[in-house]
């Protein structure tokens, strides 16, 4: 019986991950969410690349404040457009970052359009 149980359970828990996984790698289907989709991606790749950055920590900094701006009750579209402009000049010597974060700015710019 037990046997039964475990299996139950582990084949509940696979079924579990892989809903999970397919809802997590859907495209997104809203403006707002494809500013977090963006903003995820950016952090991931800040992580993944940090090491090559001359100042990790401004970055993470702008990243924050960008974050910020955006879970606000209404976001500043100059204010978040100051940001994202002093994060992509942090991070013009890192092609693949640089990349992301201008699906960022585009994905911010149809949010608040």
């Amino acid at each position: 019986m037990a046997k039964e149980k475990f299996e139950l359970a582990f084949l509940a828990g696979g079924a579990m991950l892989d809903v999970l996984n397919k809802r997590l790698r859907r495209t997104p289907a809203t403006p707002r969410e494809e500013v977090g989709a963006a903003a995820y991606a950016v952090s991931r790749v800040f992580e993944e690349q940090r090491d090559q950055l001359t100042d990790a920590d401004a970055v993470a900094r702008q990243i924050t404040a960008i974050r910020e701006e955006l879970t606000a009750s209404r976001p500043n579209r100059y204010l978040l457009a100051g940001f994202v402009d002093e994060l992509a000049y942090l991070v013009r010597d890192v092609a693949e970052l640089g990349a992301t974060v201008e699906c960022l700015r585009t994905a911010i710019a149809g949010y608040l359009d």
